[in-house]
């Protein structure tokens, strides 16, 4: 079974909502859940907030985090889903900001490096990690990497 197919499953059996805020991963995440029938029953909201102004604008995150640290940061992230949990009052919360390239935007951070917020029930977790390949590649690594993490947890 697809990894998606048993997160949809097992999000199921515990009766939990899960909602996304994603910049890199561009509403990847969400897709691919909602691919898996029954998704309706787990999914409650998801935003793509590509931009800094829909970063603040529709999450609420502080300026001042995105200007002290950079927009692709585990400081944003984690007020990325930190604000998410508070619109949302989702059981799982996804945010991911980074650089997918091919070209980085800025000289702070390399192509491949993703910041990942998650908060599960009362844990928060935040990661950066750092994937290879091209654009597509990257995103889809952070994709599966996502969805097997919050596998594990859950399991």
């Amino acid at each position: 079974m697809d990894s998606n197919k048993k997160l949809v499953e097992l999000l199921k059996n515990k009766n939990f909502k899960l909602s996304t805020a994603e910049s890199i991963t561009g509403g990847k995440i969400i897709s691919k859940l909602i691919e898996v029938s029954g998704a309706s029953n787990v999914t409650e909201q998801s935003y793509i907030v590509y931009s800094n102004k829909a970063k603040i604008n529709v999450l609420g995150v502080n300026e001042s985090v995105i200007e002290s640290f950079g927009v692709i940061s585990k400081e944003v992230a984690l007020d990325m889903v930190r604000n998410l949990r508070k619109i949302t009052n989702s059981d799982v919360c996804i945010a991911t900001t980074g650089e997918a390239g091919p070209t980085p935007s800025s000289d702070l951070v390399s192509v491949g490096t993703v910041c990942i917020g998650l908060i599960i029930g009362d844990k928060e977790y935040v990661y950066e990690r750092n994937f290879t390949g091209d654009r597509l590649g990257i995103i889809n690594a952070t994709v599966e990497y996502i969805i097997n993490d919050i596998l594990i947890k859950l399991s």
